[in-house]
């Protein structure tokens, strides 16, 4: 157990005593010296009670942070929880971008309900986010921003701003927008509160905008942000309008859920996977179908491919008439099935004992297992049909079936259970894993092949 997961068991615990023994005020100073994620950390770890508890102690605006930080679950159990008012309170000094996210994620009439907890002006700042794309910049922008008119004044402006600064995400870029509420120019809080009293903002301003429309996918404002090195860029409308900002740590959310998206596709998988698996109530079942249901598609592929090659190994002349010589010609297809699927397995144990290892224990390995037994047995019954159609061989089909069955079945568990091992061992699952795993699956699935075809040998007719 590494350091961290003792301060945050240590944590919990004084949290847990001070809640028993109604210590308030020693419990708030505690929490002051931790962070937001800190505090969720143990919040998660709490029973139901102590959770609201511990909730209505909290200052609002730690309360809306961790909210922020939160799923989805754990949002809709905490305000259901709660006293109603303090709900309200509290999601009015949550982020309206990061509210949208969480209620994008709650069925519609979860979403209304909470929606209709909100005072009226941020209730259509929320619907209007929830009509873009979850991809585009408008699904992702905030309505928090602090916008001043072309014909301010500097003085005019700074009081503008001490106006609605509490509200806005950042103050450091000011957007200036002429009557029509159209993006005209940026200036910088340095410059504006720099500037002369008289001077007019239009006068002061940029007019050199870096700026993304609403309706663009949002990895061009990922790619904006990192080329000029902004700490925010606003979202226009086609017709130039100012309707939002992107600021610099919902950019970082964005290139760790692409970069995610694209590992779990290299895994052979889809981020769903990832998704249920990180539900805190979803169950062993949900994991299993949601796994078998993101990587079967890929193993179907790579077992069409290796079908193809044994239907030219098997068409080749020197094996034509030899019957067993073209059995083994589905030997590479039956290693293969076994070595992708435990490199899926392997590839996504890496991935969440990264993200999260104290979830990772040897139930990992029997879902694996469990993954591998039925995607092992949707690949096994194609390949014993395609087996018996190009062999003409009931006995050799099933044999082949079996092979593919019990590679894949190994290889999973084998490919989970690697990575454990070798964390428990401080090895570097990331270097070590992928190599040390190949060299297994092709050991273990060689061998099994051989036991199977011996154990079925005097069945199989010529």
């Amino acid at each position: 157990m590494d350091r961290k997961n003792d301060d945050s068991r240590l944590l919990l615990e004084q949290v847990n005593d001070l809640l028993e023994n109604n210590k308030v005020l020693e419990l708030r100073e505690l929490l002051e010296e931790y962070h937001t994620m800190d505090i969720l950390d143990v919040m998660e770890n709490l029973d139901e009670e102590m959770k609201v508890k511990l909730f209505e102690v909290l200052p609002i605006d730690v309360s809306a942070s961790i909210l922020e930080e939160s799923g989805s679950d754990f949002f809709r159990t905490m305000l259901s929880l709660i006293d109603v008012q303090h709900g309200r309170n509290i999601l009015e000094q949550m982020s309206l971008d990061d509210l949208t996210d969480i209620l994008s994620e709650l069925e519609d009439d979860e979403r209304q309900r909470i929606i209709n907890l909100l005072n009226k002006e941020d209730a259509e700042d929320v619907k209007k986010l929830l009509g873009y794309e979850e991809e585009s910049t408008g699904g992702i922008m905030t309505t928090g921003y602090i916008e001043v008119n072309e014909n301010m004044t500097a003085k005019e402006a700074i009081e503008h701003m001490r106006k609605n600064a509490e509200d806005a995400e950042t103050i450091y870029y000011i957007y200036v927008v002429d009557n029509d509420e159209k993006l005209v120019g940026v200036l910088s809080l340095r410059e504006l509160i720099t500037a002369r009293d008289s001077i007019v903002v239009g006068d002061l301003m940029s007019e050199n905008i870096i700026s993304v429309y609403d309706d663009d996918d949002r990895e061009l404002a990922v790619k904006l942000v990192s080329k000029y090195d902004l700490i925010a860029i606003p979202v226009v409308d086609r017709e130039n309008v100012l309707k939002g900002i992107i600021t610099v740590d919902d950019i970082i959310d964005v290139m760790e859920e692409e970069a995610t998206e694209d590992l779990y596709k290299l895994a052979g998988s889809s981020e769903h996977e990832r998704d249920v698996a990180e539900k805190p109530n979803s169950t062993m079942l949900e994991q299993i179908a949601s796994s078998v249901r993101a990587r079967i598609p890929w193993l179907i592929l790579i077992l069409i491919g290796g079908l193809f090659t044994a239907i030219i190994l098997t068409k080749t002349t020197f094996v034509e008439g030899l019957t067993y010589v073209k059995f083994l010609c589905f030997v590479p297809v039956i290693l293969g099935m076994g070595g992708s699927v435990g490199m899926q397995a392997s590839s996504l144990t890496i991935m969440t004992l990264s993200n999260n290892e104290e979830n990772i224990d040897f139930k990992t390995v029997l879902k694996e297992g469990a993954v591998g037994l039925i995607t092992g047995l949707v690949c096994s019954i194609i390949i014993g049909i395609m087996a018996y159609v190009i062999l003409d061989n009931l006995n050799m089909a099933v044999v082949i079936a079996i092979c593919v069955l019990i590679n894949m079945v190994v290889g999973s568990m084998i490919g989970s259970f690697t990575p454990l091992m070798l964390k428990h061992l401080s090895g570097d699952i990331s270097i070590i894993s992928s190599p040390l795993i190949s060299v297994l699956l092709d050991m273990i699935g060689v061998v099994l092949f051989f036991i199977i075809t011996t154990i079925f040998l005097s069945k199989i007719v010529s």
